[in-house]
């Protein structure tokens, strides 16, 4: 007896991703359009709670909108100001390379790619897709018929030559920084269009010199960028360089979260020993109607942004360094049987194109880390003086042997050598906190001196403001009146050193040595520039600070019709 034969699956996103919401007015229903269905692919969805799972239920549609800190960004240079305005460095950022002045920008590299943030940041991420059958009406596919489901994330490396690596290194910096100029451009570009629209009352005006001076520097940039891609196609072709998608192979001997990266096939037949990682099917709630899991086979599994596996020489599974991407897999069953059943009768592996690459977040990334402050509490000294006493706290066990010495009045060391004994000391938390908080006031100052790293100075702000900018400083800042704009300078070089004398930062609460150094270096433009946004973070301001919640943004939903 043979079962009779079926039509492929197709794994695309979920329905409600097939729409651009932008193009369908407030309030109005929205037919998914088919065409877009099927040339879809699985979709993360961005969630700030580990309650994500939950959230998801109650509303699928409801996740935070994807903005610019998600993309990739990358350090490149950014050419200096003019040479009648480079006796000083114009960026706290910026430094001297004999006479050129070379400052670096931290931009999206312009290659698109979806930066993951990790669960430490405060991100969390779902993987969704939907489930069709490759048919006419591209119908959806019926829950009891799907057997198993899950995705396996993959990387693509490429091995380099090294008798091509000196020839492929410029080809691939001028392409990041022709992506990176490209993408600054099409900003400029994007603002004075809106802004000349606003001033005509019309679209903008085919003939204003700063439009087309931005769209000519655009097309020679975008011409750039397919001549260095061409350079480097020719030069994958010459040394016959492929990448090589590989899969995270478990360990054949059986060790518990040991593996590792393998050759695999894009749609293998088999997971085989491919590390693989569960889809849930989302069952809508029965008593609202309007649940967007009532209108599609929505599947959903939690994508990881770490993992405890590593290879045996122990590199983790996962790093801030490689790109990777995600592939879905659903099995069928043509008779339906319980889940914690094998299938009686497999009929088929079906697999998704794979997501957009991503990459993970470093662990230090800034906007990472400032989705979830820590508050420390320095301890009150007159408070810790009044109830003095010996007290439990951080119990140290040292064993005989262990390091000793004390120190004097002066600072100095004395007495070194081990103890003879076994011992537990306790010593409080506020003693801790105290000791440390001294070595960090103590030894800033010294790193920033001794390496020349003034720019730590912006990574630092204090509530209430330490900082008092002067009200001139900001209104000499003010832009007024229109200036050329030049697509390779900052906004900072662009600016004329008009700032009264009389009016300078207050760089007193660094120190004399290093008010000294920063006035000499730079710019009046750059040290208001870095006292204007530490003030702006710290002053208060509605909208000014740092927020947890600045990016919190959700994607806008749609209505079936």
């Amino acid at each position: 007896m043979k079962h009779p034969p079926e039509r492929d699956w197709m794994i695309v996103a979920p329905w409600w991703q097939w729409t651009d919401p932008a193009t369908v007015p407030p309030g109005q229903p929205v037919v998914p359009d088919l065409k877009q269905g099927r040339l879809s692919r699985p979709v993360f969805q961005k969630y700030d709670s580990p309650k994500l799972v939950n959230d998801f239920l109650a509303d699928p549609q409801r996740c935070l909108k994807f903005v610019d800190d998600d993309l990739v960004h990358a350090v490149v240079p950014s050419p200096g100001p003019s040479l009648s305005l480079a006796k000083k460095l114009f960026r706290i950022t910026a430094s001297k390379d004999g006479a050129n002045v070379i400052d670096q920008r931290y931009v999206p590299d312009g290659t698109d790619t979806r930066k993951i943030f990790l669960n430490t940041h405060k991100r969390f991420y779902l993987v969704v897709c939907e489930m069709h059958c490759d048919g006419p009406g591209f119908p959806k596919v019926a829950r009891n018929k799907v057997c198993e489901a899950g995705f396996v994330i993959r990387r693509r490396t490429t091995t380099v030559p090294s008798c091509g690596m000196d020839e492929v290194k410029p080809i691939l910096k001028s392409l990041q920084t022709g992506r990176a100029r490209l993408g600054r451009v099409n900003q400029l570009a994007e603002i004075e269009s809106i802004a000349s629209a606003a001033a005509a009352g019309k679209d903008a005006v085919p003939g204003s010199p700063k439009l087309q001076s931005l769209l000519k520097t655009r097309a020679s940039l975008q011409a750039l960028v397919a001549s260095e891609k061409a350079r480097l196609d020719d030069w994958a072709h010459r040394f016959k360089v492929a990448s090589q998608l590989q899969g995270w192979l478990t360990s054949p001997q059986g060790f518990d979260k040991v593996g590792c990266w393998g050759p695999v096939d894009e749609m293998p037949t088999d997971l085989g020993l491919e590390s693989s990682f569960p889809l849930y099917p989302l069952i809508p709630d029965k008593n609202d109607p309007e649940h967007a899991g009532h209108f599609g086979t929505v599947y959903f599994g939690v994508l990881p942004a770490a993992s405890h596996d590593c290879e045996r020489s122990g590199n983790p599974r996962f790093d801030d360094q490689e790109y990777y991407e995600v592939r879905c897999w659903v099995k069928r069953h043509l008779v339906p049987h319980d889940p914690d059943q094998p299938c009686p009768c497999p009929d088929g592996l079906f697999w998704s194109v794979p997501t957009r690459p991503y990459k993970l977040a470093s662990h230090f990334d800034l906007t990472g880390t400032s989705h979830q402050p820590v508050t420390i509490q320095v301890p009150d000294l007159n408070a810790l003086a009044a109830q003095a006493t010996p007290s439990l706290g951080v119990g140290l066990a040292k064993p005989p042997g262990s390091l000793m010495i004390s120190g004097t009045s002066e600072g100095k060391p004395e007495n070194p050598g081990r103890s003879a004994g076994f011992e537990i000391c306790f010593i409080p938390i506020p003693l801790l906190m105290i000791v440390a908080m001294f070595l960090f006031e103590l030894f800033l100052p010294v790193i920033m001196l001794l390496f020349q790293l003034w720019w730590m100075l912006a990574l630092k702000f204090c509530i209430p403001p330490q900082i008092e900018v002067g009200a001139g400083i900001n209104a000499e800042l003010g832009v007024s009146g229109s200036f050329g704009i030049d697509v390779d300078l900052t906004v900072d070089a662009s600016l004329e050193l008009t700032l009264d004398p009389l009016v300078q930062p207050s760089l007193s609460q660094f120190g004399p040595e290093a008010a000294v150094y920063l006035e000499s270096t730079y710019s009046p433009i750059a040290l208001a520039n870095m006292e204007v946004e530490v003030h702006a973070a710290s002053d208060g301001t509605p909208g000014a600070a740092p927020s947890v919640t600045a990016n919190l943004d959700f994607e806008a939903e749609v209505t079936l019709a």
